[in-house]
């Protein structure tokens, strides 16, 4: 009979391990992948009242834009793992993104660090970290690669953004336009 029960000692270890791997990893806060548009038209009609070919985003616009950016990207289903829930803080040039996720069945709270430039028309987002309860990995281990996205598709055809400034906590976008265009557009 004690036989018996060295037997599952091991497999009872095991368990207890993966348990407590499990609870360990688990997201420690509530996330969600919600967001709303951004009025753009409220932008542009700023940036006339202003006369100035600027448009401001700030940090919490900056989160909307990302989880919708994040949102049209999961629909490719090219990561490993589903994403629950972001949120996005910018510093400068650098993203912060608080990420709760699932592997299988399994509940995973991560953290990624991106750099960001404006570079050839496009802002290149490289991923330069990713930390899971102070577990660090490497973006490669999790397929993550650097992504160009396209700015100001969400604004009308004849706007297009000819630069991009990093502040420490909101992005100034400098435009090329027509500015009869614009007004025609209001």
């Amino acid at each position: 009979m004690r036989k018996k029960w060295l037997f599952l000692i091991p497999f009872i270890l095991i368990i207890v391990a993966v348990t407590a791997v499990i609870l360990y990893i688990r997201p420690t806060q509530e996330l969600d992948l919600n967001y709303t548009e951004l009025d753009w038209k409220a932008k542009i009609t700023q940036m006339i009242e202003t006369r100035e070919p600027v448009i401001q985003i700030n940090a919490e616009e900056f989160n909307r834009l990302a989880k919708q950016k994040l949102v049209k990207y999961l629909a490719k289903g090219e990561l490993p793992v589903d994403v629950t829930g972001a949120e996005f803080k910018q510093h400068g040039n650098r993203i912060d993104a608080d990420i709760n996720g699932k592997w299988g069945i399994i509940p995973f709270g991560a953290k990624a660090v991106y750099n960001m430039d404006f570079s050839g028309g496009l802002v290149v987002l490289t991923p330069v970290s990713v930390q899971i309860k102070g577990i660090k990995l490497t973006p490669e281990q999790l397929g993550l690669k650097q992504v160009s996205v396209p700015p100001g598709k969400e604004l009308p055809e004849m706007i297009k953004v000819k630069d991009m400034i990093f502040h420490e906590d909101s992005i100034e976008a400098r435009l090329s336009l027509n500015w009869l265009e614009i007004m025609r557009l209001l």
